[in-house]
């Protein structure tokens, strides 16, 4: 069994609405005259396959993924283009709600195949907790997808972090990935996909040491806190962060230095190489690496996530059978048997 914790989908009335010439939320999925896929949103137009993104069919989506990428398992995260955090309140809550009742509707139907993640709006924080309610206690869905950013507030402005406490509170599993729009430095990387090779990971470090200084991992030891991209560069540049906290120790509202939390959230394999994952594996351990894919986006491992854990040469047996399908168990609190 394999399970992957970094995939996505597209919501089916977006692409119903773009056949019919119309919006969803603001967003249409446009083609070219080569016959490839646009999400556009007012002056915005990203090359995206989002046909391929599609629940229409579960378990035909469930079969491809097995044959071709050895996954048994997905835990579905929107693409974060569709997060709509742009929203005003009325509509933000209407998309909400509506994604969150068509995962459901997945996970109910699939339970062997797939489990969802909660969509909130956010950037209203009142209706983000409503809406989190809602899907724990009536959609059954226990985990939810957040942003790294909302409205280019960190996740530790006090507005988004009630929610991710409530969440840590109900024992609600968290998933953040970057945002899409806005991210850190966007303006600086114009070029040469940096605003996905560096302004990803970029956000997913901001994102977890936001989290971190927060002190959310202090008040809530036991929170289940995944970020993407395996955090981005903190593995690496946790130390000049540790110097800080030490040297500095004013205005630091958690009891640790920095380093000693990497061992307390989550991380996808998303690191892309050899040396890179063993990092990761030594600051955080192999309980807390999860499998991810980006699928069916462009960020995925060269010749598949699947294959590189399985033929990683410093991992044992236990280690792979852990980042494969334990921990996510765990994170997700899956029943077994």
């Amino acid at each position: 069994m394999a399970i992957d914790m970094h995939a996505h989908w597209v919501p089916r009335r977006l692409i119903s609405e773009s056949k019919a010439g119309r919006e969803w939320y603001g967003w249409r999925i446009l083609q070219d005259g080569a016959g490839r896929e646009y999400a556009s949103l007012g002056q915005h137009m990203l090359l995206f396959s989002a046909s391929q993104g599609t629940l229409d069919d579960p378990m035909d989506r469930a079969k491809r993924r097995e044959a071709e990428d050895g996954i048994t398992f997905e835990a579905l995260m929107l693409t974060g283009l569709f997060w709509n955090y742009h929203l005003p309140e009325d509509a933000a809550i209407r998309a909400c709600r509506e994604v969150n009742e068509e995962v459901a509707e997945v996970q109910k139907a699939y339970p062997e195949r797939y489990c969802g993640m909660a969509l909130l709006p956010m950037q209203h924080g009142k209706a983000a907790l409503d809406e989190l309610e809602y899907a724990a206690s009536k959609l059954n869905l226990r985990t939810i997808a957040i942003a790294s950013n909302v409205r280019n507030l960190n996740l530790d402005e006090p507005s988004v972090l009630s929610v991710i406490e409530e969440a840590a509170k109900m024992g609600v599993s968290i998933c953040v990935h970057p945002t899409i729009l806005g991210k850190a430095a966007d303006a600086r990387l114009p070029r040469y996909s940096f605003a996905n090779s560096f302004g990803a990971p970029l956000e997913s470090s901001i994102a977890a040491m936001s989290l971190v200084y927060s002190g959310v991992f202090d008040r809530h030891p036991d929170a289940r806190v995944m970020f993407t991209q395996g955090g981005g560069w903190i593995h690496f540049g946790v130390g000049r962060l540790d110097q800080r906290y030490t040297t500095r120790p004013d205005g630091h509202p958690m009891k640790h230095r920095p380093a000693d939390f990497l061992k307390q959230m989550y991380f996808d394999c998303l690191v892309h190489d050899d040396l890179s994952l063993e990092l990761l594996a030594k600051r955080a351990t192999t309980d807390r690496i999860m499998l991810g894919t980006d699928f069916p986006a462009s960020g995925g491992i060269l010749g598949g996530a699947v294959n590189w854990i399985e033929k990683f040469g410093p991992f044992s047996e236990e280690d792979k059978n852990k980042i494969l399908t334990k921990n996510a168990e765990r994170f997700l609190n899956l029943k077994k048997g």
